[in-house]
């Protein structure tokens, strides 16, 4: 299966400055439980194949959703800068995967309350990227 989302990860894991930020606190769907913050999640929003009349293209574009989880907008807005920095425009192939371009669609900022009471609010902010990949 391809998997454009594990590009985009490990292209993210591979830079500097996003490492030195998040580390490797980078997971699909949630994380584990006590994970420090900053994190980050990623899932697949959607996937879009263009159809002719011969069948797919073969050139899909999947949707992916990153949320960046902080104690402070500052520490949020300072790792989904460097998310933006690494992913807006990238293209690069990893895990026999081909990634041909990728661009920051929509970005959000939220408030929002982890799982327990007693926890205090986080800020989040989520990135969607429209990820252009090769299938065949």
């Amino acid at each position: 299966m391809k998997a454009p989302d594990v590009v985009l990860r490990n292209a993210l894991l591979a830079d500097a400055t996003f490492a030195g930020l998040a580390g490797t606190r980078l997971h699909p769907l949630q994380v584990p439980r006590d994970t420090a913050l900053p994190f980050v999640t990623y899932r697949r929003s959607a996937l879009r194949r263009t159809q002719t009349l011969a069948g797919p293209m073969g050139v899909p574009t999947a949707s992916i959703e990153y949320t960046v989880v902080g104690t402070t907008y500052a520490s949020a807005r300072t790792v989904a800068d460097a998310i933006r920095a690494v992913l807006d425009g990238y293209n690069g192939t990893s895990e026999n995967t081909t990634v041909r371009q990728t661009s920051l669609e929509d970005e959000a900022d939220e408030l929002a309350q982890l799982q327990g009471a007693e926890l205090s609010d986080v800020f989040t902010i989520r990135q969607t990227y429209d990820v252009m990949y090769q299938e065949t």
